[in-house]
């Protein structure tokens, strides 16, 4: 039987997900383990960790060696626990005898700057830079009202800041359109950039429109995944929006998950022609295009935006990404996504008896 880890930050993280991927494995012939990397032993490189038990549907805790396929989704913030995790997941991606189901993405600046020299992808990132001294921040706003700060390695919203005139002042807002702070001089300015790259670099963006008429936050959220063949397809594309008065449209910050299709039936007819040509051309090319860049994925959540204009822009393209958009899918699409792991397995399982 094969032996699939899901390897997580914290023991109880996913949990709910992974017993429902371990539910299904057994008609796959794959036994789930689910363990975090600071429970390996470095002497015996042994294991303290969880099985699925298929025929009491429950985990018991036990010892076991690494298994030789992992899933990984362990997300990282500034803690110890992921200090000391990281080295250890990089140590693993490493091992000859250790195939993981996706490798992981670097940081956003790296990914903005892979799309940016793509000749069909770059038409759809935004004008990106890295933000390092204030004047970088001046020159986009001699040009631009408003701009977003991104850190380069967050998720979920976090650490966003909206920086916007006003005045001869600069307000900055959090994600969450709470008002952090008013800048008068520059060298306000230039302690809030060593603030916020002491922790994590941070890409800075112009503030594109992207609002619902009822100024409510919105990006579209496109969820793939690889099939048993090694292909991508699309599991679910839905429209996130926010609360009225942020920024962001992300789940973990209180954003509604709603139909696509309801949303693209509101566009005027010549408006969606040019939405959709937009997002089947990224969806067609990027997925493939990132795979040959950073190695191969498993999962990819994609998030564009969409202007007033027509306009399609990339927002963020996650390796690891949530599933709360699987929620408004009928049960049977559900069980394919918690099926695809299994069926993922199997085609990389092939590939390694094949090599």
């Amino acid at each position: 039987m094969i032996s699939l880890g899901f390897v997580t930050l914290d023991e109880q993280q996913e949990r709910g997900y992974c017993t429902e991927v371990a539910k299904r494995a057994g008609r796959y012939g794959i036994s789930v383990c689910r363990f975090s990397p600071l429970n390996i032993d470095p002497q015996t490189e042994y294991v303290h960790g969880s099985i699925f038990q298929a025929e009491t549907s429950e985990w018991t805790d036990a010892v076991f060696a690494i298994p030789p396929f992992l899933y990984d989704r362990c997300f990282y913030g500034y803690d110890d626990r992921s200090k000391k995790a990281k080295p250890i997941m990089h140590w693993l991606k490493q091992r000859p005898d250790v195939v993981f189901l996706g490798y992981g993405l670097p940081g956003k600046w790296e990914v903005y700057e892979s799309l940016s020299s793509h000749p069909l992808l770059s038409a759809y990132v935004p004008p990106t830079i890295r933000l390092e001294r204030a004047d970088d921040m001046l020159e986009l706003l001699r040009h631009e009202h408003a701009v977003v700060a991104k850190p380069v390695h967050g998720s979920g919203g976090r650490g966003i800041y909206i920086i916007q005139k006003q005045g001869k002042t600069l307000s900055v807002q959090d994600g969450f359109g709470q008002e952090r702070t008013v800048i008068a001089r520059r060298k306000e300015l230039e302690r809030l950039i060593t603030s916020l790259n002491r922790r994590d670099g941070y890409a800075l963006q112009p503030l594109l429109s992207l609002s619902t008429p009822a100024r409510e936050p919105f990006d579209l959220r496109f969820f793939l995944q690889k099939d048993e063949t090694g292909r991508w397809i699309e599991q679910v594309r839905a429209v996130r929006i926010g609360r009225p008065g942020t920024w962001v449209a992300n789940v973990r910050a209180g954003a509604d998950i709603r139909p696509f299709a309801d949303w693209l039936d509101h566009l005027p007819s010549p408006k969606r022609i040019l939405v959709l040509d937009g997002i089947e051309t990224i969806i067609r090319t990027l997925p493939t295009y990132i795979d040959s860049e950073f190695g191969p994925l498993f999962e990819i959540g994609l998030d564009l935006g969409v202007t007033d204009n027509g306009a399609v822009w990339i927002l963020d393209v996650n390796s690891k990404p949530g599933r709360k958009v699987i929620s408004i899918l009928p049960p049977e699409q559900q069980n394919d996504i918690y099926e695809a792991p299994l069926r993922y397995c199997l085609f990389l399982a092939s590939e390694v008896n094949h090599r």
